[in-house]
């Protein structure tokens, strides 16, 4: 094999690797950004869940007290 091949097979190589390099990091971000939104998706649930609770009790209370 002649030094010009051996460089273009490393060429090819290097060119290989950064592209699984870039595609393992868009992979990487995506389920980072697909984990902070369902962390985001679950405090929103949460909030609309104490709001109903809350008012859940205040209903309760009316009953309670015949108003």
């Amino acid at each position: 094999m002649s030094s010009e091949q051996r460089r273009l097979s490393s060429d090819s190589a290097d060119a290989y690797a950064r592209a699984v390099r870039r595609e393992e990091q868009q992979q990487e971000s995506e389920q980072k950004r697909r984990q902070d939104d369902r962390t985001q998706d679950s405090s929103e649930i949460s909030e609309v869940d104490e709001a109903s609770d809350l008012f859940r009790q205040h209903s309760h209370q009316q009953s309670m007290e015949g108003g």
